[in-house]
Formats: structure tokens, sequence, C-alpha cells
């Protein structure tokens, strides 16, 4: 079994996953989305006081549960993340593996995410391309193997789950803004505002949200009695950009036959139900994570770290650190 932990931003999470089968055999995650509601937005500081206080809780339930001498390897995120919190997981991961004299695995948690495709599953769909959407990150990823990873396009601004969560804040709904933004919009049944579509008329392969959040901001300005339409007004441009874009590397690149959508974004039922009908269009297999596992979690952290485990890539124990944003070796840019 590999023991796996997530803390590289606002949920604590821990995981235990077969290596034999890749069978996820325990997991949970504690939340700290009441908390940071209160202030709009993540707090790091008080992220980073919260793991301390919860992983501890999820790793005494597991060792409650399991046989701690069938655990064979400890995987752990150890970047992009935020950095005080990442290092709650890190210290968490070196301790045990000093404890039980297994080897440690640092794991990329934008890998996580593309392998949250592949929970409780042994085998894996590549060659594959993948639109990542989360809280701090937009790109385009096309996978030939597990060790040969490019990023197409990514984001020149904000990310699209960033967006909502900004919008949302705008609007003084709580946090996080990708549900509450979704809700407000599936309940308006009306005409739309014209909100921009960002780099409609650009030549490239990029995303940027920053033009339309200013562009609700100045809507929000001018008229906020209908939070509801300025939702769906702003979810439907937000949406239509990533397709405009994912329709472009369509017909640029040689793209694979199997596409996904990966990242906590991911849960947006809208965009969903319009990517599905651009992949028809596109005679494109569409792979989408369970809806459980979009967001941040150990069981992806997991299945990845099952693959790095049977490969033997294990980490140093004295070399491995956290970082804020991927290390340049980890994609092909």
């Amino acid at each position: 079994m590999i023991l796996s932990i997530e803390s590289s931003c606002d949920d604590s999470s821990i995981a235990i996953t077969r290596i034999s089968d890749s069978k996820l055999l325990w997991h949970k995650k504690l939340s700290q989305e009441n908390t940071h509601s209160l202030y709009g937005g993540v707090v790091p500081e008080i992220a980073s006081r919260m793991h301390a206080k919860d992983l501890p809780l999820l790793l005494k339930e597991v060792l409650d549960s399991f046989d701690k001498t069938q655990i064979k390897a400890i995987g752990v995120t150890t970047q992009p993340g935020l950095s005080v919190t990442l290092i709650e997981g890190l210290m968490m991961a070196k301790t045990l593996s000093l404890e039980l004299n297994i080897p440690i695995i640092g794991i990329n948690h934008l890998k996580g995410h593309i392998f949250s495709l592949f929970i409780n599953q042994e085998k894996y769909n590549f060659p594959m391309s993948v639109l990542l959407v989360s809280g701090g990150h937009t790109q385009i990823i096309e996978i030939s193997d597990i060790k040969h990873m490019k990023i197409i396009a990514q984001t020149m601004d904000d990310s699209f789950g960033e967006s909502f969560d900004k919008v949302a804040k705008m609007l003084n709904l709580s946090y996080p803004g990708g549900p509450i933004i979704q809700e407000y919009a599936e309940k308006y049944q009306g005409e739309l505002y014209g909100l921009p579509i960002p780099l409609k008329n650009h030549s490239g392969i990029a995303f940027s949200f920053s033009g339309l959040k200013n562009a609700v901001r100045l809507q929000i300005e001018k008229d906020s009695s209908n939070p509801y339409k300025i939702a769906k007004s702003f979810q439907d441009a937000a949406c239509k950009h990533l397709l405009q874009q994912l329709e472009r590397y369509f017909k640029k690149y040689r793209a694979p036959k199997n596409f996904a959508i990966v990242g906590g974004a991911s849960a947006n039922t809208y965009l969903r139900e319009k990517v599905c009908q651009l992949c028809q269009k596109y005679q494109k297999n569409l792979f989408l994570a369970p809806l459980e596992f979009c967001s941040d979690n150990a069981a992806m952290i997991g299945r990845y770290a099952v693959e790095k485990y049977k490969n033997q890539e294990f980490d140093n124990f004295f070399d491995l650190q956290c970082s804020p944003k991927s290390t340049q070796e980890e994609f092909i840019l």
C-alpha cells in the first residue's frame, strides 16, 4: 500500500492506495472552506495552522484502520501550491518515511489532477490531451506517456477557477466561487449581458480572464440589481473562451484521440456539457474524473504515486523540498 498526503492549499487529505491494482482503499479530506469563506479567499497562514491540526487527525484514523507494516511508500504533494501548506504535508511524509523506513515520493499536484481520471483503475489512457482548470491553473497539456507531458497553452493572467472566485467576491457571494456562480447561473433564464469573450481575435492559443473580470466589475458598478444575470453572463463568457481556445487547439494541432478536463473547476456542469459537445464534433474520446475527485485530494496523489513506485522513482529524503511553482523539468514548455 501507499499512503498519500495532499496539503497544497486548503484541503487536508490522506489516502491509502493498493499498489497491485491501484484500488483506493481509504480516502478522507477535511475542507477549510467554511473558515476561509469568512475572508473571501484562502489565508495561507490560517490554512497552514489548520493543516497542522487536521493532518494528524486523519493520520490517526488511517493507522487505526491499517497495518502500518503494509505501507511500502509515502506519496506527498510537493509542488505547486502554497509553500506554508505544502511544508505541513512534507514534514509529515518525512517523519513517516523515517519511522517506517520506507521511501518517499514527491508528487506534482498538477500531474496528480491528471491521474484523478484513473483512480481505482489499473490502466491509463495515454496518449491524451488535457484541459486543466483549477483555482490556480488553466492549461492545455499533451501527454504522450507517463514521463512525457508538454504544456501547449496556459493562461497569461488569472486562471478560470480564480476568476470565478473573484467574480463571486464582487457579488458578495461565498467562497469558493465556482459552485455559487454555477448555482446562480442555473437559476437565471433570460437574456445575457454582452460581456467580451477574451482573445476572440487572438491568432494563437492562450487563456486570459483579467479583461473579462474587469468587464464584470464595470457591469456590477453599472447595475448590480440582478446577480443571477451577472453570474450566468460571466459563466457563459468564461466557458465560451475556453471552448474557442480548445477548438483552435483541435484544428491547429494533431491532438490525441483521447481528451479530458481535470482540476477543481472541471466540476462545473455547464463546462462539462459544452466540452462534451465539442469532443463529439471533433470525434474525441472524452474522459472526466468523478466529481468527488475533481478538487484537491490525496486519492489522485496516491494514484500517481503508484506509477512512480512501480518505476522505482523515489526521492532523496534530504533533497526533497516543496516549491510554490512546478519545477522546470516536470513539464516540457
